[in-house]
C-alpha cells in the first residue's frame, strides 16, 4: 500500500505577520548593536522609536532646552496634559485621557523625562488624570498636588487608581491651597486659586487649581476646566496678578469658560486649545474663538496641530518650536511681549 505523501502545511497570514515582525526587530537589533558599537551607550527613546519607525508627536530634550523654559502641550485627545520645563525640572499638569495614557508616557520618555518634580491634578475627572496612574507608576514623581478632593470618591474609579499608585510608589501628596508657590528652575509656580469657595459637589469644575508659571516677564496660565464662576472668583481675587504670556484655553475651549472678565485682565499673547479631532462637544466653541480674536489673541488647536512646544524667555519672548522631523517653516518667529 502506496502511503500518501502530506502535503505542505501553508503558513497563516497571522504566522507570516509574526515572522514579518520578528524579522524586523531582529534587524533592528542588530542595526544598533552596529551602530552603537556593541556594549557602547544605549539609544534614547527618541532615537529608537525614530530608527524603528514609531512615530511619537512629542518634543525631544533639546527642544525643552531651546529656552529658559518651555510648555508643551500633548496631544491627548479631548482632555488635557501640559509639562512645564525649567533648567532640567519639570511639572506636569494633568495626564490626560485613559486612552491616551501609553502615549503620553512614551512622549515624555522621547523627551528625556526621567523625573517629575511635580504632577498636578486641576480636578478628577477622567480627561485629566486618565493618564496619571500610568505616569505615577513609570515615572519618579517627587511631589502630587492635589486639588480639595473631600466631596470626591477617593477610593474608586479613575480617581482611586491614581491615588493607590501614588501611596504604592511612596510620593509625597499635597492639597493645595490658594497662594502656595513652588519653585521650578528659576521660575515659579503658583497655586493663584484652589477652586471656587463653597463650590457645590456636583460642579467639579469648579474645583479646577489655577495655576501661574511665572519666569521673568513670562508667564503661563492654566486654569483646568474653571468655568465662569471660578474665573470671576480667580479675577476678583487676583486682578492684574492673572497676567500671562501664553494661555491654556479653559474647558478645552468651551463656552462656559474663556470668560471675558477672565481675557480682559489676563491679556495673554496666545491661548492653545487642547480637545480631540471632531469632538462630540463642539470645543471648541466658535463665540471663545470669535473671543479670543477681538482680544488679538493668536489660538494653536491640539486637535488641528498635534502636540505643540513653546520655548520661552525670560525677557517674556517666546516661540513655537518645530517638531523634530517636520518640515521647515514650522517653528514660528519669536514673540516678543507687548509693550
Amino acid at each position: 500500500m502506496t502511503k500518501r505523501k502530506r502535503a505542505p502545511r501553508r503558513p497563516t497570514a497571522a504566522g507570516l505577520i509574526v515572522c514579518v515582525v520578528c524579522a524586523v526587530l531582529l534587524a533592528a537589533a542588530a542595526y544598533l548593536i552596529e551602530a552603537r558599537g556593541g556594549l557602547g551607550g544605549l539609544p534614547t527613546w527618541a532615537q529608537l522609536h525614530e530608527w524603528l519607525g514609531v512615530p511619537v508627536d512629542g518634543p525631544s530634550a533639546e527642544m525643552l532646552a531651546q529656552g529658559d523654559a518651555a510648555v508643551t502641550f500633548f496631544d491627548v485627545g479631548q482632555g488635557d496634559s501640559v509639562l512645564v520645563s525649567c533648567e532640567g525640572e519639570h511639572c506636569l499638569i494633568d495626564a490626560g485621557t485613559p486612552d491616551s495614557a501609553d502615549s503620553l508616557a512614551a512622549a515624555l520618555r522621547a523627551a528625556g523625562v526621567r523625573q517629575l518634580d511635580y504632577v498636578v491634578m486641576t480636578h478628577p475627572h477622567a480627561d485629566h488624570i486618565g493618564g496619571m496612574d500610568t505616569v505615577l507608576q513609570n515615572f519618579l514623581v517627587d511631589t502630587l498636588i492635589l486639588p480639595d478632593l473631600s466631596d470626591a470618591d477617593a477610593e474608586n474609579g479613575q480617581l482611586g487608581q491614581v491615588l493607590g499608585q501614588a501611596e504604592r510608589a511612596g510620593v509625597e501628596t499635597v492639597t493645595a491651597e490658594t497662594g502656595q508657590k513652588y519653585a521650578l528652575g528659576s521660575g515659579t509656580l503658583t497655586v493663584l486659586l484652589a477652586g471656587l469657595p463653597g463650590a457645590e459637589p456636583e460642579d467639579v469644575n469648579d474645583t479646577s487649581l489655577c495655576l501661574r508659571f511665572s519666569l521673568g516677564d513670562f508667564a503661563f496660565l492654566d486654569t483646568g476646566d474653571a468655568e465662569t464662576a471660578e474665573e470671576e472668583a480667580l479675577a476678583a481675587h487676583c486682578g492684574a496678578g492673572v497676567r500671562c504670556t501664553l494661555f491654556k484655553a479653559g474647558h478645552h475651549g468651551s463656552s462656559t469658560s474663556n470668560s471675558e472678565t477672565l481675557l480682559a485682565l489676563a491679556r495673554p499673547q496666545a491661548a492653545v486649545v487642547s480637545c480631540g479631532l471632531d469632538n462630540d462637544y463642539g470645543h471648541p466653541h466658535a463665540e471663545v474663538l470669535d473671543r479670543f480674536a477681538e482680544n488679538g489673541i493668536q489660538v494653536f488647536r491640539t486637535d488641528e496641530q498635534g502636540t505643540l512646544t513653546f520655548a520661552a524667555q525670560a525677557d517674556g519672548s517666546w516661540r513655537l518650536l518645530e517638531k523634530a522631523g517636520a518640515e521647515s517653516g514650522e517653528e514660528s518667529e519669536e514673540q516678543r511681549p507687548a509693550a
